[in-house]
C-alpha cells in the first residue's frame, strides 16, 4: 500500500484524479459530455486567459451564476490562478450582489449569460472596484468560451495545480442570512481538502457512482459534493426541479444530493397520487409502509443502530443484547410480508428514481422525522448530513453502517465535536443538551473584513460557535435540538424550538408550509400555508391557496388539525391559535433564502399583521 501523503488542495485532488481516472465522464447535461481530462485541460487554459486579462492570485472574483456544467470549469480555474470566488446565484437580487462584490472589493465578476451582465451594469456605482465582465454561457462577446480562444499555449493542469498551497484563500461565501445581515465566510484550499478526504470514506464512494446535481453551485453543501464526486471519478449530472423525475428515471443515478425540501416534494408526490387511488389499493399501500417501517426499525434495532442516548451497563447491558436478538427475529419473522410488499409496491417506488439510487443524502437543513422514516420504510434509507457554511460544510453524516434515525450522524474523520453550556460555555456529559461547538481542519479562516465577529465564533483555542443545540449520545451520535437564535423564549420563560412543532404540523396533509411564533408571548401560534391538494382530497374545496385561506371552514379544520398533531408535546409547545396564509413562502418573495430555509426575521417583519391576527 502506498504511503504518499493524501492531496490537501482542490487542484492537487483533482490532479490525482486525472492521473487515475482522465477517460472517465465527469460532467454530463442536455447537451454533452465532458471527459475529466477536457475538463482539466480547459480548466488549465482558461486559467492561463484568466492571468492574461490581469487575474492575480488573491483577487476576489464575483460569480454570479446558476447551476450549468461551465461553472466547475470557471471555479477550478480561478483556484489554478490563486484568486478567490465570491459565488452566489442569479436569484439573488442584482443590489444585494453588488453589496456582496463591494464588501469583497471584487475586481472581476463572472455572471451566468448576457442578461446579467445588463442586470449587474445597473448597479456599477455599487461596486466601484469591479473592472471587468464576463459570462458563463456563450451568448455574449464576453464569454469564458471566447476568452479561452484567445490562448493558444498554457501549462498543464497538473503543472499548476503544484504552486497551490493549502492556506491559500479559495473563496468568500456570503451567507444567506436567516436570522440577520450576512457576512463573508473565508474557506481555503485546506477547508475544502479536509472534506475531499473525508466523505467519500464515509459514505463508500466508488468511482463508478453516478451523483445527480439539482442544487445550486455557490451553495457549500451542492459545491463540496461536486469536488468529491468529481475527485472521486464519478459523473455529475445535471439536472432541475422541472426534469428531476425524468432525469432520474433516465439516469438512474445512483447518489442525489438535496435538501430537505426536495425529498419534502417528492414525499408528497407519492402522497398525492396514492391518495387519487382506489381504495383498496390505498390500503394495501399503507399496509406495505407500516410493514416496511417496522421491519426497518427491527432490522436497525438487530445491527445496534438504534439511537439510545446512554450505553446500557450492568443488567441493563444482557437485557440490550437480548432485545437485539429479539428484533432480529421480529425482522426475520416479517421478511416473506416485507418481501412481499417490496416487491409489489415499493420496487415500482424506487423504479421512478432509476432503480439504482444508493445515496439520498439530505444536507442544508432538518429532514422532517415523518419523511425520514418514510423513506426508510420503502427500502431508501437517507444519508443524514449536518454543517454550516463556516465549517465547509460537512461535520457529521449517517453514512452506510451507522444510519440511526432521529441523529444527525456521526462526525467524520478529523472532526472534533463538543455541547458547552449556553452561557458559561462548559463542557456538558453525553446527554445533556447545549451548544454545539467544534474544532478541526474544516473550520473556516473567519468572516471577511470582520474580525469582531470572527473573535465572537471562534475562540482562542480554535473551537467554532455553531450556534446550534444538540446532544451527543454515548455512541457518538449527534442529534439536532434546534438554534439558539430561533428560539422562542414565552413571557412565562419557556424556551420553544419551533423546527420541531414545525415538523409535526408538517405531517398532516392538509398543510403545505408552517412557520411557528410566539416570541414573548403567552402561547405560541402557526402562520400555515394550506395544501390546495390535501384540501381537494379531504373535501374542503378545491380553491387555490389564496381561496382557502378565506375559507372559515378551513381555518376551524386546521385548528383543530393543529391542536392533534401537537397534543403530544408539552403544553406550552402545543398549538391552539392558527393564521392561514394566502401565499407560500418562496425564495421569490424572500422568505425563504435561495437554499429553502425560512427567512424567520423576515416572516416576523412583514407577517407582524397576520401574526397579530393569529393572538386576536
Amino acid at each position: 500500500m502506498s504511503s504518499s501523503p493524501l492531496p490537501r488542495t482542490v487542484p492537487a485532488w483533482f490532479a490525482a484524479a486525472g492521473r487515475r481516472h482522465p477517460e472517465r465522464i465527469a460532467l454530463q447535461d442536455a447537451e454533452t459530455e465532458v471527459p475529466l481530462a477536457t475538463l482539466l485541460d480547459e480548466s488549465a487554459r482558461l486559467a492561463e486567459a484568466f492571468r492574461q486579462v490581469g487575474i492575480e492570485p488573491g483577487d476576489r472574483v464575483g460569480f454570479y451564476a446558476d447551476n450549468d456544467r461551465r461553472w466547475i470549469r470557471a471555479d477550478l480555474a480561478l483556484q489554478l490562478v490563486g484568486a478567490v470566488s465570491v459565488p452566489r446565484g442569479t436569484d439573488t437580487p442584482p443590489e444585494e450582489m453588488a453589496g456582496f462584490l463591494a464588501h469583497a472589493e471584487a475586481r472581476f465578476l463572472i455572471v451566468h449569460a448576457a442578461c446579467h451582465v445588463e442586470r449587474m451594469a445597473g448597479h456599477a456605482h455599487q461596486m466601484p472596484t469591479v473592472t471587468r465582465t464576463f459570462t458563463l454561457l456563450p451568448d455574449h462577446d464576453a464569454s469564458l468560451d471566447r476568452l479561452l480562444e484567445t490562448v493558444t499555449t498554457w501549462p498543464g493542469f497538473e503543472e499548476q495545480a503544484a504552486s497551490i498551497e493549502p492556506e491559500r484563500l479559495a473563496t468568500v461565501i456570503y451567507t444567506s442570512g436567516t436570522t440577520g445581515r450576512p457576512k463573508g465566510v473565508m474557506l481555503t484550499q485546506a477547508n475544502f481538502g479536509h472534506q475531499v478526504a473525508c466523505c467519500p470514506r464515509a459514505l463508500a464512494i466508488r468511482p463508478d457512482e453516478r451523483f445527480l446535481s439539482i442544487l445550486p453551485p455557490w451553495h457549500i453543501f451542492e459545491r463540496t459534493v461536486e469536488y468529491v464526486a468529481l475527485t472521486c471519478g464519478c459523473r455529475l449530472i445535471y439536472t432541475d426541479r422541472r426534469r428531476l423525475k425524468e432525469d432520474m428515471a433516465r439516469h438512474a443515478p445512483t447518489f442525489l444530493p438535496s435538501v430537505p425540501r426536495i425529498w419534502e416534494t417528492v414525499y408528497d408526490g407519492i402522497r398525492k397520487a396514492v391518495s387519487s387511488a382506489p381504495p383498496v389499493r390505498r390500503a394495501i399501500f399503507a399496509a406495505a409502509v407500516r410493514v416496511g417501517g417496522a421491519r426497518a426499525n427491527l432490522r436497525a434495532g438487530a445491527r445496534g443502530e438504534r439511537l439510545r442516548i446512554h450505553r446500557p451497563r450492568g443488567p441493563a447491558l444482557v437485557l440490550s443484547g437480548a432485545r437485539r436478538g429479539l428484533d432480529a427475529l421480529g425482522a426475520a419473522a416479517l421478511a416473506p410480508l416485507g418481501a412481499l410488499f417490496d416487491r409489489i409496491v415499493f420496487r415500482k417506488l424506487r423504479a421512478a428514481t432509476g432503480g439504482h439510487l444508493r445515496g439520498p443524502i439530505s444536507g442544508g437543513g432538518l429532514m422532517p422525522p415523518h419523511i425520514d422514516r418514510f423513506f426508510r420504510a420503502i427500502g431508501l434509507p437517507v444519508y443524514v448530513g449536518y454543517g454550516l457554511t463556516e465549517t465547509s460544510p460537512v461535520l457529521t453524516l449517517r453514512r452506510p453502517g451507522r444510519n440511526v434515525l432521529g441523529s444527525i450522524g456521526r462526525a467524520v474523520d478529523e472532526v472534533e465535536l463538543e455541547i458547552r453550556h449556553p452561557e458559561t460555555r462548559t463542557a456538558l456529559p453525553a446527554g445533556e443538551i447545549g451548544v454545539v461547538w467544534t474544532r478541526g481542519p474544516q473550520v473556516m479562516r473567519g468572516y471577511y473584513r470582520d474580525e469582531a465577529m470572527t473573535a465572537a465564533a471562534i475562540d482562542g483555542d480554535g473551537w467554532f460557535d455553531t450556534g446550534d443545540l444538540g446532544l451527543l449520545t454515548d455512541d457518538g451520535d449527534l442529534c439536532f435540538r434546534g438554534r439558539i437564535k430561533e428560539t422562542i423564549v414565552l413571557k412565562g420563560g419557556e424556551n420553544v424550538e419551533p423546527s420541531a412543532i414545525e415538523s409535526c404540523l408538517l405531517e398532516s396533509p392538509l398543510v403545505e408550509q408552517a412557520v411557528v411564533v410566539g416570541q414573548d408571548r403567552k402561547t405560541l401560534a402557526a402562520l400555515l400555508v394550506p395544501s390546495a391538494d390535501g384540501c381537494k382530497l379531504a373535501g374542503l374545496g378545491k380553491g387555490s391557496a389564496a381561496e382557502l385561506a378565506a375559507d372559515p371552514a378551513v381555518l376551524a379544520k386546521l385548528q383543530r388539525e393543529a391542536g392533534d398533531r401537537t397534543s403530544h408535546l408539552r403544553p406550552f409547545e402545543r398549538i391552539t391559535r392558527v393564521r392561514l396564509l394566502p401565499e407560500a413562502f418562496t425564495p421569490e418573495n424572500g422568505f425563504l433564502t435561495p437554499t429553502l430555509k425560512m427567512r424567520r426575521h423576515v416572516i416576523a417583519e412583514r407577517l407582524a399583521a397576520e401574526i397579530e391576527e393569529a393572538y386576536a
